[in-house]
């Protein structure tokens, strides 16, 4: 641009200003819609600018709410009232919402329990055994929902002086394989020999234990297309999947300790178990030799079991290519015999030759250390044809 047009520009861009202000001041306040053709469409445009609602605060964000009790067994004609805590995000208690809503999450069960708009239960005919009734909780805030389950419980009849226990009996102990899933039965009876057959229970985990223990995660499937990330419900464990861990069972994702803990409202009144649980490395693990894009993979190559623990290897070849595999260690008097002892690859030591047919052989291994096992092909086609595979057994 030359100085003469520059020099032009800036003096029309001053003159102009006073009516630029005057424009401006008149569109203060208001909001001016126009409409005009495009292309022979109508299209209607707006000064507004589209503004975001403001979002909202922590303090009144729902989070999660906590059904009271949690747990409930009652005799038919008895009664008993579902309430919850809700938190917020900024982990204060709310009192206020937009609605709540109680319902049986199987319409059926309204045989067994009748249930009242604002969360009263009344027993109506026995549940059945490992049948409760679940009580689902729905509160609304701001857009936002959060859920929660109640299991509820109906016996035929009532009893007094109830105790609650969910320790190990008998040949059961409190030590739980990592990756294994649990079944706790809990027993409720008094000293006169009176029970509640097969109790149902959601279990709790204690603080601090939610990275070990994953429990029962409530599905609220009369809500449509909200997941349980956008319920907020409240899980055991931070991995839980919903619908992956059942009632009366736990499940352990890693090595430690952690508190189960059995919160239950016997016949009006609130019952306390708890029991804490040792997580091992697992008991079983696997070993396998296959071929994979014109190669041998061993999945399972770097593999660690608790003492005392069975490594079952296998030989992943398909039959048609007649190949036979054998699994040599660095220690082979660690590597015991299973109960009962292998059919296939001898029963203690090296694993001879398992071909595809016999497919596997296993081996205990009981002193901790690190264990170097060698797979060799033999037979077959090449490039598989004499073949190795190695890898590591971590007793621990």
């Amino acid at each position: 641009m030359s100085t003469l047009m520059s020099k032009r520009f800036e003096r029309e861009m001053t003159d102009a200003a006073p009516m630029v202000r005057r424009i401006r001041q008149a569109m203060v306040g208001a909001i001016v819609i126009g409409v005009f053709s495009v292309g022979g469409a109508l299209v209607a445009c707006s000064n507004d600018q589209g503004t975001a609602t403001a979002p909202l605060s922590p303090a009144n964000t729902i989070a999660s709410i906590v059904v009271s009790p949690l747990n409930a067994i009652i005799a038919v004609g008895d009664t008993v009232s579902v309430t919850f805590v809700a938190r917020s995000l900024s982990g204060g208690t709310m009192t206020q919402f937009d609605s709540v809503k109680y319902f049986l999450q199987n319409v059926s069960d309204s045989l067994r329990l009748q249930l009242l708009p604002n969360g009263q239960v009344i027993g109506r005919s026995p549940s059945g055994t490992n049948a409760p009734v679940l009580v689902d909780v729905l509160a609304f805030k701001n857009g936002i929902a959060a859920a929660d389950q109640a299991v509820v419980q109906v016996t035929a009849t009532k009893f007094a002086d109830a105790t609650l226990s969910i320790q190990p009996v008998g040949s059961d102990s409190a030590k739980i394989a990592w990756g294994d899933t649990k079944r706790i039965i809990p027993v409720i009876r008094n000293a006169s020999g009176q029970s509640v057959t097969r109790p149902t229970v959601r279990f709790e985990y204690g603080p601090g234990d939610s990275t070990i223990l994953q429990c029962y995660v409530p599905t609220i499937p009369a809500v449509g297309a909200l997941t349980t990330v956008q319920l907020r419900l409240s899980d055991c464990g931070v991995n839980a999947n919903a619908g992956s861990v059942r009632l009366n069972q736990i499940h352990a994702f890693h090595k430690g300790t952690a508190w189960v803990h059995a919160h239950v409202l016997v016949y009006g009144v609130m019952l306390h178990d708890s029991v804490q649980y040792t997580i091992s490395n697992p008991y079983n693990s696997l070993v396998v030799v296959y071929p994979s894009n014109f190669r041998v993979s061993d999945p399972g190559a770097n593999t660690v079991i608790a003492p005392g623990g069975t490594i079952t290897f296998l030989n992943g070849f398909d039959v048609s290519m007649g190949v036979s595999v054998s699994f040599t260690f660095d220690h082979p008097e660690m590597a015991l015999a299973t109960d009962p002892p292998a059919t296939y690859g001898d029963t203690i030591g090296n694993v001879s030759a398992i071909t595809s047919t016999e497919l596997l052989s296993t081996r205990r291994f009981q002193t901790p250390g690190v264990y170097t096992w060698t797979a060799t092909i033999i037979g077959g086609i090449p490039p598989y044809t004499g073949g190795t595979a190695t890898g590591t057994i971590t007793v621990e």
